[in-house]
């Protein structure tokens, strides 16, 4: 979910409020969620910082979790309930929306269904305060090419580097969320109904599917959406080493005021885990879009001819606190190849909760620029997110 922020005189506020979220939430949670609670592991055998993944982690992932050991698995029930509490400065009065979101609820479940079938699910109870809809609903068959080959049908995440779907920071990296006219690329990149194949053999990783709607439960069965898109992805991404390389891209269409808005993309990136000798993490994407039929602009009414745009985000993050917390600083650009261009710099902090387990907690500065993250004045606006993810008991 995207969330704004404070402006700098509510850092205090922020920090407060996050405070007062700890005494609100019950102490005895002490579980760990589905798959740390079988295994009796650390969050950090996977993340670096939970949500955000570490290469093993990554490589459970794309395997559709298959590479976990289902009798294991069976030692704790497959479902856990995640709840947030979210801060937005920029929200509140005169804006339509409230500063603080209480009603953030969903339910999570993973697992197998039998030794050949995987799956994952996410319904949102409560989103926003209004009632939820289907975040993530999928299946998985990994008996294919000697169990390396993965085939996903449901709603899904589409074939694009992992910190898409899992990061850290409230707002996430932006090369991939350009605005082409009526085209929203990032809407392109969220998760939608369709199938995927993925196979992955040592640090081989390749995925390519055909993504369609990216609506609640109807979208289940609407072949005829707006936005239609095979989309693909191809790594080098090795399970047990800190640095992922590979190239992602899309081809779609999509329905526009003008006509139809065919269009591709082209995207490389790198990702490094950060490790030993204060080598920090790395992020690092750039991508490039085209547009043959972008629509209207919205300003001038004006039929908008193809272009050619792009996209960059750059990030460092570092823990500290002996993996306790993580701080990041990222840079995004994007230029929708008509001269509007958007900067925007953001500095992300991540952390456990001492004493509390699996009890996050999330804060952002917006530094400014002239992106639509920062505040009207160009000053730092503020976000924040507790974040409890409730197991439930053990089997055993």
């Amino acid at each position: 979910m995207r969330l704004r922020f404070l402006p700098l005189i509510g850092a205090p506020v922020a920090v407060g409020f996050l405070l007062a979220g700890l005494l609100s939430v019950p102490r005895s949670t002490q579980a760990m969620p589905t798959f740390a609670q079988a295994y009796g592991m650390k969050c950090s055998v996977c993340h670096t910082m939970v949500p955000l993944l570490n290469a093993y982690g990554r490589y459970i992932q794309r395997t559709a979790y298959s590479t976990l050991d289902r009798s294991v698995l069976a030692r704790a029930l497959p479902f856990w309930v995640g709840e947030s509490v979210n801060m937005d400065s920029t929200a509140g009065a005169g804006t339509g929306t409230p500063r603080y979101t209480l009603g953030n609820v969903a339910l999570h479940g993973v697992g197998y269904l039998s030794p050949d079938v995987t799956y994952h699910m996410q319904q949102w109870i409560v989103q926003d305060n209004q009632p939820g809809g289907v975040d993530t609903l999928w299946v998985t068959y990994n008996n294919i090419f000697h169990r390396e080959g993965h085939l996903f049908v449901g709603k899904i995440e589409n074939p694009a580097p992992s910190p898409y779907s899992q990061t850290m920071d409230i707002d996430g990296p932006a090369a991939s969320n350009t605005l082409v006219g009526e085209h929203d690329w990032s809407a392109t990149y969220g998760n939608r109904w369709g199938s995927k194949f993925a196979y992955v053999r040592k640090a081989l990783a390749v995925e390519g599917g055909y993504l369609l709607s990216s609506d609640d439960l109807n979208g289940l069965t609407d072949f005829n959406p707006g936005d239609k898109t095979f989309q693909w992805k191809a790594a080098y991404a090795p399970p047990d080493h800190p640095v992922e390389v590979g190239f992602f891209g899309s081809s779609g269409s999509l329905p526009v005021s003008t006509g139809t808005d065919r269009y591709s993309s082209l995207a490389s990136y790198v990702q490094l885990d950060p490790g030993r000798h204060g080598v920090p993490g790395v992020l690092a994407i750039y991508q490039t879009e085209q547009d043959n039929n972008p629509g209207i602009d919205a300003a001038s009414s004006n039929v908008m001819p193809a272009t050619t745009s792009r996209g960059t985000s750059a990030e460092l993050y570092e823990p500290f606190l002996h993996g306790g917390a993580v701080l990041a600083y990222r840079h995004d650009f994007n230029d929708d190849g008509y001269g509007m261009l958007s900067n925007g710099n953001a500095v992300n902090l991540g952390f456990n909760v001492p004493h509390i387990q699996y009890l996050h907690g999330y804060l952002e500065a917006n530094l400014g620029g002239n992106s639509a993250l920062a505040g009207a004045s160009g000053g730092p606006t503020w976000k924040g997110m507790l974040w409890l993810t409730t197991p439930i008991r053990t089997l055993r």
